[in-house]
């Protein structure tokens, strides 16, 4: 044989005795195999090494086994197709363990390597078949795996189960040469899009709760096809599993249904009907226990009107009771007309007292001047035509009030010809849309100008994180009146809201005695119809943000059946119609942390009309007064530093129109007996300081200037205004006030130039003759607040006031038209002068308080007021007290809850001790006890809400004083009168 023939034959021995043959198979096919391996070897040593080839890859099909694919191996080489060769080289190492013949096998690859192209398949992940060009040519192993192949480039093809097929086009393969070919292959998924109810954020585990979550539902994941069971887990809440069963390529979708683990939370607080919210939601009214509330960390608070909030954090745990008891709110004990921004009473400059929202729903005060009833300092009056208030001492019969300013959150609701304050129906129907009636004492003209200048009463409408709702009210009230309402509430976000209301009143009226003036000019006659009347009104407010509209309209037509400025008594002819508008925006951004802008603009409107009805020949006079001004005004409030403020402003305000005419339009010989128009404008900077010194020191002060153009008297008379104070607290109990200031009053224009053509009233400016200055009073005060047992006060208070220029009405003779203006006891025509005779008035007050707490409130108060000119008339020298000024003031309210929510009783008593009636005599009115009760609660399931009272329950009788040209110059008041008012709120 030749020698290669021989080698082969010794390798192929060789590699029978190295390799151990496969196991037989019991079918026939291992004789079958055995029988080609037998003709391969033989054709193999015989030199066939095709024939060979051919029988040993049958044989191998047949029954797999490591030697036959060995001997194909060396076959391939012996026909030098070393590709094939290196191959079947390399599968015969699969799964080899003896190291004899891996150690051959390895020596004859490294052997033949040098001969052929080497492509290194080597997958990720391992496994993959191969194929080289196309699969139809059979596979070429599993990867890893070296293949073997002829010089040239190559497609290589692998698939796994379970992934998507990769194909590699143009592999390189260079003969001595190993080309690496790493397919990665992507999984076969599809996608699970998962929904969730009951709260976001749940976590999404596949097969297994233990498994790391895939995502955060809502969301979506792939994941292998098949059946799958998902499982979800929040904090604080459960899910039952979803079974899904995912396919190829597709996308299947699952909810997780999350249910919150729950816990139950107990609150009690020293107050009841505090809204109590979890996680800044209502959830309650304390006290109550509040289910179902998801387990974790909470966040409670606790509100009341005011009060000051409580914030607890607490952990709430599934199936067990957190309890928050013995919660204590605080009263906040704030107002905001003092200063112009909210602050504590403690720390406001000025002596306050604040009418809560809680008394107004207790005793159903109907009107403004009923809730002034009693309070410190304050003194009502009332001739039937408009009533009005004096607070410490100040008050003309025939001032309307002026004297004080009358407030909406801040805007001045008097009007721009009398300057009168509406305080009954002539000013709103009702005060159910006011959350509280803040009283300042003491001069207010530094911040609001003219006419602030015995005190300011502001009423503060509702707040504006009051819940959305509807509410109607009907109600009656002095045995005669009814009233009705409809308004809502509605919060568009946390910032934006607004709320609005209807009212109307109406009255029939009733009788009263009236008395004439001089008893020997008449008898006493019955007016029927006393306080008949119609009016309506509108009130409401916009916020957003920082930007606030608010808008208030009233009117009323009254009935003045009195007699009276002169006119006939019991004839309803006469009559008095008032129109007030007011409009107001308010914008006020926080430009940085230390500088706030506060920029307003308002625009109003003021229609009078006065019917008299005279005995012949006098005619039926008829009065037409209309007022028409703008306003804007801006401010800048600078805190460097906290404790320190400083607020420079300005005020501009347009009286467009101030024009009075009245007439007598009859025939046959109709007349225009006045006929004056006096527009003016006023502008008044000022500036204000406030500095907290020390915990136990603040201090403040300010100026005002007041310039008036077109109106009489001349700007130059108008006195600029001060106002300092200095608040100190030795303890966190213990208040001291010291405070002082000056104020005035411009006459107004009704008060300079009305006038009936002489009949009642002459003109009081004639120019080069008679002329009006502005009233100016300078106030001192030191007030004590010791406060003690955590609800209770005590406060005293020493106050003094000197009074120039205060403008009243004298009777002239009407019979040399008053020319002379020297003050005629006999006359019968009045005229408005300044008087000569400067004024002090000094004052004692003290007031025992228990604030509002666990439903019910009290306080007590007294005060002794001497209010006298100081004069060197001898025949006012012998009297010289004022007139109207009441020497004694006392009061008492208390609410008392009888069954919590539902029912409480309130009781008020107000001592009316006598008056001076006129500078020409001693006489007084005589005194009185008036005491008021009112029974008040409410169901708040059914959003119901009402009170019962009964004011002036001992019937006393009691009088007011009228104005001189009044056929009586006594007012008899409401005896016995009953008040029923009933609400319903929805939610």
């Amino acid at each position: 044989m030749p020698l290669a023939r021989i080698l082969a034959a010794a390798a192929l021995a060789a590699t029978a005795a190295l390799i151990s043959p496969g196991e037989a198979s019991a079918d026939g096919a291992a004789d079958e195999a055995e029988l080609h391996f037998e003709i391969g070897a033989e054709a193999y040593l015989k030199g066939d090494f095709r024939a060979a080839l051919e029988h040993f890859l049958l044989s191998n099909r047949l029954v797999p086994n490591r030697n036959v694919v060995f001997n194909i191996a060396r076959t391939y080489e012996q026909l030098k197709r070393y590709a094939d060769a290196y191959r079947y080289y390399v599968d015969a190492l699969d799964g080899e363990t003896n190291a004899q013949t891996i150690a051959t096998i390895e020596a004859t690859i490294e052997r033949i390597a040098p001969n052929v192209a080497v492509l290194q398949i080597e997958s990720n992940p391992p496994g993959a078949t191969i194929y080289l060009e196309r699969k139809d040519l059979g596979s070429r192993g599993h990867a890893p795996k070296p293949l073997a192949v002829p010089e040239g480039k190559y497609k290589v093809i692998v698939e796994l189960p379970g992934y998507e097929p990769v194909t590699i086009d143009d592999v390189t393969a260079k003969v001595g040469a190993e080309t690496r070919v790493r397919p990665v292959l992507a999984p076969i998924v599809g996608r699970v899009e998962v929904a969730v109810h009951g709260a976001p954020g749940a976590a999404v585990h596949v097969d297994e709760e233990a498994a790391p979550p895939v995502c955060i539902a809502p969301c979506t994941f792939e994941t292998p096809p098949g059946q799958h069971l998902l499982h979800f887990s929040r904090r604080g809440f459960q899910a039952a599993p979803q079974q899904v069963v995912v396919i190829p390529r597709g996308t299947v979708k699952a909810v997780a249904e999350l249910r919150p683990l729950t816990g139950a939370v107990v609150v009690q607080a020293d107050e009841r009907e505090a809204v109590v919210e979890i996680d800044g939601k209502a959830a309650g009214f304390t006290p109550t226990v509040i289910q179902n509330v998801p387990v974790g960390r909470r966040k409670v608070t606790v509100r009341l009107r005011g009060h000051a909030p409580i914030d607890r954090e607490i952990e709430v745990r599934a199936q067990q009771t957190t309890q928050l008891v013995d919660l204590k709110l605080v009263p906040l004990r704030q107002v905001a007309a003092a200063s112009r921004f909210t602050e504590s009473i403690d720390d406001a400059p000025s002596s306050v007292t604040i009418i809560d929202g809680q008394e107004l729903r207790a005793f159903g005060y109907p009107t403004l001047w009923e809730a002034l009833r009693g309070i410190r300092g304050v003194a009502l009056m009332n001739d039937r035509t408009y009533p009005s208030a004096a607070i410490r001492g100040l008050g003309d019969p025939n001032d309307f009030g002026n004297r004080m300013l009358v407030l909406q959150d801040g805007a001045v609701l008097n009007d721009n010809l009398l300057n009168s304050t509406y305080i009954s129906t002539d000013g709103r129907s009702d005060l159910e849309d006011i959350e509280r009636i803040e009283v300042v004492r003491g001069p207010g003209s530094l911040l609001y100008g003219a006419n602030a200048m015995s005190g300011v009463i502001n009423m503060v409408p509702r707040a504006k994180d009051r819940p959305s709702s509807v509410h109607a009210s009907v109600g009656t009230y002095d045995n005669a009146a009814l009233r009705g309402r409809l308004g809502f509430h509605y919060n568009f976000t946390p910032k934006i809201g607004v709320w609005a209301s209807l009212s109307g009143t109406r009255s029939d009226g009733f009788s009263v005695d009236v008395q004439p003036g001089d008893p020997a000019s008449g008898s006493t006659v019955v007016a029927h119809g006393v306080d008949s009347q119609r009016g309506y009104g509108t009130a409401g407010r916009f916020w957003a943000g920082p930007l606030t509209v608010q808008w208030y309209y009233n009117q009323r037509k009254h009935h003045l059946p009195i007699g009276a400025w002169g006119s006939i008594v019991d004839d309803l002819g006469t009559s008095v119609f008032d129109e007030r508008f007011l409009g107001e925006i308010r914008f006020e951004p926080q430009l940085t942390r230390t500088l706030q802008l506060s920029l307003r603009a308002h625009a109003n409107y003021y229609h009078y009309t006065g019917e008299y009805r005279y005995p012949p020949p006098n005619g039926s006079p008829h009065d037409d007064f209309v007022g028409t001004w703008l306003g804007a005004e801006a401010r800048f409030i600078w805190t460097p530093r906290e404790g320190l403020r400083l607020t420079i402003g300005g005020e501009v305000q347009g009286n467009l129109e101030a024009s009075l005419r009245g007439e007598v339009p009859e025939a046959p010989e109709p007349s225009v007996y006045m006929d004056e128009r006096r527009p003016y404008n006023v502008f008044s900077p000022y500036v204000i300081g406030e500095w907290s010194a020390t915990p136990w020191l603040r201090v403040s002060g300010g100026a005002r200037l007041n310039a008036y153009t077109g109106f009489e008297p001349t700007a130059a008379s108008q006195p600029p205004v001060f106002r300092a104070a200095a608040i100190v607290k030795p303890s966190k109990t213990t208040i001291l006030k010291l405070i002082g200031g000056n104020s005035f009053r411009a006459p107004s224009v009704y008060e300079q130039y009305y006038h009936d053509g002489g009949f009642a009233t002459y003109v009081a400016t004639i120019p080069g003759k008679f002329s009006l200055e502005p009233e100016e009073i300078i106030t001192g005060e030191i007030e004590l607040t010791q406060r003690f047992l955590e609800s209770w006060s005590f406060l005293g208070s020493v106050w003094g006031s000197h009074v120039e220029n205060i403008i009243t009405t004298i009777l002239v003779d009407g019979a040399n038209g008053g020319n002379t203006g020297e003050p005629d006891p006999t006359g019968d025509t009045q005229r408005y002068v300044n008087k000569s005779d400067p004024a002090l008035l000094t004052g004692i007050d003290f007031e025992l308080r228990r604030e509002w707490r666990q439903g019910w409130m009290l306080s007590a108060s007294y005060g002794h007021q001497r209010a006298q000119y100081l004069t060197g008339d001898p025949a006012l020298a012998v009297n010289p007290r004022l007139i109207n000024a009441p020497e004694h003031l006392a009061s008492f309210r208390s609410v008392v809850p009888i069954v919590p929510e539902l029912l409480s009783l309130g009781v008020r008593l107000v001592l009316e001790a006598p008056r001076r009636i006129s500078l020409e005599s001693d006489e007084t009115t005589s005194p009185a006890v008036v005491m008021d009760a009112a029974l008040s609660g409410g169901i708040r399931r059914f959003g119901l809400s009402y009170v019962l009272a009964a004011y002036n329950i001992g019937d006393e009788r009691y009088d007011y004083l009228t104005r001189p040209s009044y056929f009586s110059k006594l007012s008899r008041q409401n005896g016995r009168t009953v008040l029923l008012n009933l609400t319903v709120q929805y939610p």
